[in-house]
């Protein structure tokens, strides 16, 4: 360990990198700006929050990677003593291969999760972040990443990330960039360019019940569409979302599952919304003034796909010519578009059924990056700045919700949302082509995936919000500081401990939400609710109202409402609730309620017996993959071993538990973690004492 320690204190700044978990939003960010490789399945990845976590791979904005910056000046490189015609360098070059950092990074968190434990069993899962409530004083934020990197240009860019935990401000990130020319030169028309999708991505959803292979959702199968270019628009947003596979029969928009219940899994929109863009590069603070035309340059396409007009390049490259807009006028943007723009066509709004059927389309690999290009600024003079905010996330129908309509597609029984904009269309393009052999109920239940758009641009006016008011959203309450769950013969005591959520005025009291099993196609509920007045040092709740030996799974959450009147609070959001987050809650343990012991060996049961694995009552103890058998009426302390008929020994259990519980549940492993087979087994029960009791069970899989 302490040599593992002593070769990460020896990297670089720039090999550095922080995660950022404090909401729906999951990113990994690099210090050096470039490209990673993120991976949040392992530990705590709750599959009940819908989360999305980016991967980082093709340095992307969802991540806060991979600006470039393009000039027309004929620029003197100093590394290699050449001069640069039209040059376009990301943060990594020849000259800075793993780039340069000029501010190391620093990631803070304002809570941190809960001392925590389950069963006598301590939850200890490391802080994604430094604690420290002191770095928090400019915004109700909850984490902060911040870092800054020179270009080789001699242009520094300062990255300042922010997430919050706010149940109505989760699902988005904001990213403010701002780019301060260092050097003696003046840059002409200067561009700086982003880029990101969704695709490169996971989301917590859909693994545990596993997905037949031939169902899974496919990321890069997408419409894409950029609202902001046109006369009347009232935002910047790019994004996209599911689009139906058109070398298969049917409408698989949304990808339901038809062998889980219809549930669908890919309902979910990704989206950059643009807060502000620098009009002009400036030195005092107070002359940056947004320019709701930048960007200036958006197109969505493959790079390797994009048709080179070389006629029509100004510049004699290809790059460049994207970059000035070149492929966006090849390709352009119907309708009243704003003057000196270059907006590039929407693919939901040709027509056609084939979501790659444009130019820049492809089926094969990547799917086509949602790019936006800034400038070009006449001019950047030493000293001046630029500053780009946006906010990255997702939204949509809420998974239950997705659940729901799957399950009333597949059943016939769906009928159209409600307040449609377009009784035909929904929420898309009137131009949108649903599949070819849609019926009128995958119509429908794709005007429901369509109301998501809606949900896009809500979440886009609170990032904006957010941003005016400068960060100072109504903060969210903390997490418990302390929590305990502990199983009983009369049910399921948690324990917990508050104080900082309790000496906020606005405080409301908790809740405890409880789920039996693992499967992300059951949803927690609530058990105890309460106000204000539940204030104390410390508070127990009992649940009795519980299957002996099933596997259920607790949270427990403060809550504080949001003032009717707050200036700060959207007034969407006024006189709502707020709830602590669910993430900074690791409940990674279940715990299996016990009954009282008994010291009469002979009353000993051994339940289902027989286990039949297509038992449908199964599905009510949550058992993980159906498995689990359950020794009721057990002594406070016994050793149980489990044999195969053949006499093999197949499972040692220890059976002392501290509550001196009566009850123990099998998962029907193995000693070597193998599942077991059907068949015959004997179940021999030892007191401390020597006393033995054996008990038989058939399996049947």
């Amino acid at each position: 360990m302490l040599a593992l320690q002593a070769a990460y204190a020896q990297l670089p700044p720039e090999r550095e990198v922080a995660l950022m978990k404090m909401g729906r939003v999951w990113i990994g960010v690099t210090a050096n700006a470039d490209k990673g490789n993120f991976d949040y399945r392992a530990g705590f990845f709750p599959n009940d929050y819908n989360i999305i976590g980016f991967r980082g791979q093709y340095r992307e904005l969802n991540t806060g990677s991979g600006f470039q910056i393009g000039t027309t000046s004929e620029w003197p490189n100093p590394y290699t003593g050449l001069i640069d015609t039209l040059p376009i360098y990301g943060p990594t070059t020849d000259e800075f291969p793993i780039g340069k950092v000029t501010k190391p990074m620093t990631n803070y968190i304002r809570y941190r999760y809960p001392a925590q434990e389950v069963n006598f069993q301590s939850v200890d899962l490391e802080d994604f972040g430094v604690y420290d409530p002191s770095k928090f004083t400019g915004g109700t934020y909850d984490q902060i990443i911040e870092v800054s990197n020179e270009y080789v240009y001699g242009i520094e860019m300062h990255r300042k990330i922010m997430a919050w935990s706010q149940n109505y401000n989760d699902n988005y990130i904001i990213f403010e960039v701002t780019f301060e020319n260092k050097s003696d030169f003046t840059f002409d028309s200067l561009y700086i360019k982003m880029e990101g999708n969704g695709a490169n991505s996971y989301y917590s959803k859909g693994m545990t019940p596993a997905v037949p292979y031939n169902e899974r959702p496919v990321l890069t199968r997408v419409w894409n569409h950029y609202y902001g270019g046109r006369i009347g628009d009232t935002a910047r947003v790019f994004y996209q979302y599911s689009a139906d596979d058109p070398d298969k029969p049917g409408d698989d928009m949304g990808a339901p599952i038809v062998t889980q219940d219809g549930r669908l899994l890919f309902s979910d929109i990704y989206f950059y919304s643009i807060i502000h863009a620098s009009k002009q590069p400036f030195t005092n603070p107070a002359d940056d003034v947004d320019d709701f035309l930048q960007p200036r340059i958006t197109y969505a396409a493959t790079a390797t796909r994009i048709p080179y007009n070389v006629e029509n390049d100004l510049y004699g490259s290809k790059n460049f010519w994207a970059l000035a807009g070149g492929f966006s006028d090849y390709f352009p943007m119907t309708g009243n578009v704003w003057p000196e723009t270059h907006h590039g066509g929407n693919s939901d709004e040709l027509g056609v059924y084939d979501y790659s059927d444009y130019p820049g389309g492809t089926k094969q690999g990547a799917n086509p990056m949602m790019v936006s290009v800034f400038g070009p600024y006449e001019k950047f003079e030493p000293g001046q700045k630029i500053r780009i905010v946006y906010a990255s996330g997702i939204a949509g129908l809420s998974y239950q919700k997705a659940i729901e309509v799957g399950k009333k597609w597949l059943n016939k029984t769906l009928e159209n949302p409600p307040n449609m904009p377009d009784p035909e269309k929904g929420w898309l393009p009137k131009e949108f082509a649903f599949p070819i052999d849609a019926t009128e109920m995958d119509k429908i239940k794709d005007r429901w995936i369509s109301s998501g758009i809606d949900s896009v641009m809500l979440t886009a006016y609170r990032a904006k919000w957010n941003f005016e008011h400068n960060y100072q959203i109504p903060q969210a309450p903390p997490p418990p500081s302390e929590l305990t769950v502990t199983g009983y013969g009369d049910g399921v005591e948690i324990k917990w401990s508050c104080p900082d959520a309790e000496s906020m005025p606005n405080f409301a009291g908790y809740r405890i939400m409880r789920r039996v099993s693992n499967q992300d196609t059951v949803f927690y509920e609530t058990i105890y609710d309460s106000d204000a007045n539940d204030r104390g040092l410390e508070h127990v709740f009992k649940d009795q109202t519980v299957l002996y030996g099933a596997q259920y799974y607790y949270y427990v959450q403060s809550k504080a409402k949001i003032d009717e009147n707050d200036p700060n609070a959207d007034p969407t959001t006024r006189g709502k609730m707020l709830y602590s987050s669910r993430v900074l809650v690791p409940n990674i343990y279940w715990i299996n309620p016990p009954r009282p012991s008994s010291d009469d060996l002979s009353k000993v049961r051994i339940v289902p017996n027989p286990y039949n694995i297509n038992d449908p009552l199964l599905k009510t103890y949550g058992f993980t993959d159906q498995r689990g058998i359950i020794f009721f009426n057990l002594p406070g302390t016994c050793t149980i071993k489990i044999f195969s008929e053949n006499g093999d020994l197949v499972q040692t259990i220890v059976h002392d538990d501290p509550a001196k519980s009566g009850s123990v549940t099998w998962d029907m492993l193995t000693s070597s973690q193998q599942v077991i087979s059907s068949g015959v087994y004997i179940a021999v029960i030892e007191k401390p004492n020597g006393e033995l009791a054996y008990h038989k069970f058939v399996v049947v899989r």
